[in-house]
């Protein structure tokens, strides 16, 4: 099996384990960055409401939803059948009947060239082997003058990035690269899109939920040991994830920053 294959593997069983609740957290924990990307990937578009938007790598659906209440129509694709029913689910306690999703690999779109009007995604490329390659097949789906719009967490200028990544591996074993917005701007650039949109913001998590979504509880050994490795720079971060004690007595909060980048093919 490749390295690619074997990391499809990882993903689906990771996302597998942790689909019920992984949907049921990001529902509300990323419900206003969703409706912010479908804003601003929509906004002085023209011909927003007969666009297609296909939404790659889409999990439960949390950013497929709010672009679907703006276009004609929209797909949301991911590699974990788990995944998949969970987006169909949510999608149907909202009444949304303009949405369809299907079980696809994002370096295999299967969309004909120029298909889309709209391309998003939230919260994957870290976990992408060769995010280069998964852009450049959502421009392929893209039509001349559509946007691709992601959404996901970077590294901060002047952080650790090899410290902050082992964190991010140790939770998550699906987790590949977080990636500087230097990179992101080259991806775009590369990738022949304009910038149109950059947002930066910084969001703050509680950590058990953080771990919980990775399929870990307090007490067992991975948590032991991701939270060791948060505490240890408490008094000098050198990650970037800017850790401190909440102000729920015993709990621990972090931070990631995240980008919001849109982009337009020529």
């Amino acid at each position: 099996m490749t390295s690619s294959g074997k990391h499809s593997d990882t993903i689906r069983e990771q996302f597998t384990a942790t689909a019920d609740v992984f949907a049921e957290n990001v529902r509300t924990l990323r419900a206003k960055q969703a409706e912010r990307l479908a804003e601003c990937v929509t906004q002085g578009f023209s011909g927003t409401s007969d666009a297609l938007a296909i939404d790659v790598a889409c999990g439960p659906g949390t950013f497929t939803r709010p672009l679907a209440r703006r276009v004609r129509r929209a797909i949301g694709v991911d590699l974990t059948p788990a995944m998949i029913e969970k987006a169909r689910a949510e999608a149907k306690r909202e009444n949304i009947d303009n949405i369809e999703f299907i079980c696809s690999d994002v370096g295999a779109l299967p969309f004909p060239d120029g298909a889309a009007g709209i391309v998003s995604c939230g919260y994957a490329v870290h976990h992408m082997l060769e995010p280069a390659r998964a852009l450049a097949e959502m421009v392929r789906a893209l039509r001349p003058g559509g946007r691709v719009v992601i959404n996901d967490i970077v590294v901060e200028e002047g952080c650790d990035a090899i410290l902050q990544n082992n964190i991010e591996r140790l939770r998550d074993p699906s987790h590949t690269t977080t990636l500087s917005l230097a990179e992101f701007r080259k991806l775009f650039h590369d990738a022949g899109l304009r910038i149109i949109t950059e947002e930066v913001l910084d969001f703050w998590h509680d950590f058990d939920t953080w771990m919980q979504n990775a399929g870990s509880v307090p007490g067992d050994k991975l948590y032991v040991r991701v939270r060791g490795m948060m505490e240890q720079s408490l008094a000098h971060d050198t990650s970037g994830f800017r850790p401190r004690q909440s102000e729920r007595p015993g709990e621990l909060d972090f931070m990631h920053k995240v980008l919001l980048i849109v982009g337009e093919k020529q």
